[in-house]
């Protein structure tokens, strides 16, 4: 029998799915829908609302992902900072390659060796690979916005107080895990939007789905997103 409530919940609004897992759903899904030619005027529409909450969720995730580490007795270890500098790397290479393409001259400004060097990177190096990110964002803020400068800026400061020792976050980090889900409701309820509105327009032709979603990106129930992965063995 139909179940016509399924179409009336929110079905990004599951613990499985982590915030991270929302983050690279919705990126991939605003990629596909601005390469896709000849959008008809009710799917274009949805590009800039479906931006907006995009923008607001990942700010509020970086924020919650930088002070997340420094929960633990109000200390950040090197460790948990070398890990938030892997994973903030890892996360903002595709809004550079977004707009940037892979190779070219201000990418390579970033990423002159890829994202091996900063997946390899041992503590000491780490500081030196900041500045470059940091100069370089600060070269091209026009084209990738005011947050990417401030969130390396950001990431060198958490990095340079693990090194020296305390820092206390606790409260900053219960605002900015409210913050986050507060933005990733809003996110939610905009996907679902954009999910039931392309059905809409594609009624009868569900192999259309994959034009405009990466369903898989969602099925990785084992990873949670309070616990990132632990970073390999330095040496």
């Amino acid at each position: 029998m139909m179940n016509i409530e399924r179409y009336f919940e929110n079905h990004l609004d599951d613990r499985k799915i982590s915030s991270e897992e929302v983050r690279q759903f919705a990126e991939d899904h605003l990629g596909k829908l601005r390469a896709l030619p000849d959008l008809p005027a009710p799917l274009a529409a949805l590009v800039a609302p479906t931006d907006t909450a995009f923008q607001a969720f990942d700010q509020a995730l970086s924020a919650r992902t930088i002070l997340q580490a420094t929960q633990s007795g109000g200390t950040i270890t090197k460790d948990e900072a070398h890990e938030l500098f892997r994973t903030t790397v890892r996360q903002r290479e595709g809004r550079i390659r977004d707009k940037f393409a892979k190779g070219s001259g201000p990418y390579v400004e970033f990423y002159p060796r890829g994202l091996t060097e900063y997946n390899r990177a041992r503590l000491g190096q780490i500081p030196g690979l900041l500045d470059r990110l940091i100069a370089a964002a600060e070269k091209y803020q026009a084209q990738l916005g005011p947050e990417l400068l401030a969130e390396f800026t950001a990431l060198k400061a958490t990095f340079s107080n693990a090194r020296e020792g305390q820092v206390d976050a606790k409260g900053e980090l219960a605002q900015a895990r409210a913050n986050l889900a507060a933005a990733r409701g809003v996110l939610e309820l905009q996907l679902g939007t954009n999910i039931l509105t392309i059905a809409l327009h594609h009624l009868g032709h569900p192999e259309r789905t994959t034009d405009y979603f990466n369903q898989s990106l969602l099925e990785d129930p084992t990873r949670s997103d309070e616990e990132p992965e632990p970073a390999p063995p330095l040496d």
